[in-house]
């Protein structure tokens, strides 16, 4: 039966069943500590059979642990997939491999990790004419981001400015006059994590070495406490492995169509 984390107790078993997980105690139990109590936000949490935890916002899902297995699981597994398509979810990002009816797997995102008290050989710095701000506005930043899409926009503006409001990570953007130009950040942790996410570059300043001296900048910074992760798409790895990054693991990336079934 699939439980809705609205009570203390439930977000507790929730958090309960991420602990010490990389990536997803991170990302998703910062999620449920800012937006758990507050449903209008967008985002929604939930306890499934097994030691499975589910989190939803929009079209997309995280799902993190295991259904049962046996017959069990079958139930489990049907009655999951009824919920993602009557809550129109059709993107899936799974802990472990899993087999639901009309669901494609697509290629596994690479997990990353810099261990805490580690560092990483700082790449030559960007030019003088660009200006290292650690505090930027997340307006620009959530547009250089999401470029076309006002809505992606919004949102990564809204998550990333209630979790540093509420002292959870940091921006870093270099600065060309006013506007950013590259940036990367933590908007996601957990007491023995920090998860890196949204490393972008203006395509008028790619080539030139940015992302990677403001990456390793800011992963050293971070690991100074805690162990830094973030995840990337596959055609991404190389460009990791060379920063010094190790390589952890891998999380299951699925998609659907609900119009074709």
């Amino acid at each position: 039966m699939i439980q809705s984390a609205s009570t203390s107790a439930l977000r507790v078993e929730y958090l309960r069943r991420l602990a010490d997980k990389p990536y997803f105690a991170a990302n998703l139990g910062t999620h449920l500590n800012l937006f758990g109590q507050h449903p209008a936000s967008g985002w929604a949490f939930y306890l499934l059979p097994g030691s499975a935890v589910l989190e939803l916002r929009g079209g997309s899902a995280v799902l993190c642990g295991e259904l049962p297995g046996g017959d069990a699981g079958g139930d489990a597994r049907e009655e999951l997939r009824g919920f993602l398509q009557f809550l129109h979810a059709d993107t899936l990002r799974s802990e472990h491999p899993l087999a639901l009816d009309g669901w494609r797997p697509a290629a596994p995102l690479a997990l990353w990790e810099l261990p805490r008290g580690r560092t990483l050989p700082l790449p030559p710095a960007p030019p003088a004419e660009l200006m290292l701000d650690k505090a930027p506005s997340m307006l620009p930043i959530s547009r250089l981001v999401f470029p076309d899409s006002d809505a992606e926009a919004d949102e990564f503006y809204s998550t990333a400015c209630t979790a540093l409001a509420h002292g959870v990570g940091n921006c870093r953007a270099l600065l060309h006059g006013r506007k950013p130009v590259c940036t990367v950040g933590c908007y996601e942790a957990s007491p023995a994590e920090c998860y890196m996410a949204a490393g972008v570059t203006d395509p008028a300043w790619r080539g030139r070495g940015l992302a990677r001296w403001l990456i390793v900048s800011l992963a050293n910074e971070l690991a100074a406490d805690r162990t830094v992760r973030f995840a990337c798409f596959p055609e991404l790895c190389d460009f990791y492995a060379q920063l010094g990054f190790l390589q952890i693991g891998k999380i299951q990336h699925y998609s659907t169509d609900w119009n074709t079934q």
